[in-house]
């Protein structure tokens, strides 16, 4: 079964897997890297991002 939620990683976790900080995170979607609303939401205090959107970024994870 597909949901919404599919994909979806925490800032925490993408930034453990791909070896980057979430400031950094926070960077490139405020500069339109990560599309805000599209690749990336922020729900109250927390960002999640697709997995989708980092691999396109960033290739695949080092963390894993």
């Amino acid at each position: 079964m597909v949901t919404p939620f599919d994909g979806l990683i925490s800032f925490l976790d993408a930034s453990e897997l791909w070896g980057l900080s979430k400031s950094t995170l926070r960077k490139v979607v405020a500069d339109g890297k990560i599309v805000p609303g599209v690749d990336a939401r922020k729900y109250e205090k927390q960002w999640v991002v697709n997995h989708d959107a980092m691999l396109r970024e960033y290739g695949d994870p080092v963390g894993v």
